[in-house]
């Protein structure tokens, strides 16, 4: 289970959530529950209502690079 101490939030992600109104215990959720997608050295997961982008870190956290609300422009599911 994915907590929301097990992430690292790039200040744009932080942004973006707060943004949007997403919590971080909402992007745990998503980072524990969602599908994972790799894009290069990343992951995407689509969960509910928003987006997360993040990259898994040696120490078995998650850095989180972006949140957005609904799926991203020109993405299509593998």
């Amino acid at each position: 289970m994915v907590t929301k101490e097990d992430l690292i939030m790039t200040k744009h992600a932080q942004d973006e959530a707060m943004d949007d109104g997403i919590s971080r215990i909402e992007i745990a959720e998503a980072v524990g529950r969602g599908p994972r997608v790799p894009e290069g050295n990343h992951f995407i997961t689509i969960y509910r209502h928003f987006t997360v982008v993040y990259e898994r870190v040696p120490d078995a956290r998650f850095k989180i690079i972006t949140v957005h609300l609904g799926r991203p422009k020109n993405w299509k599911k593998k």
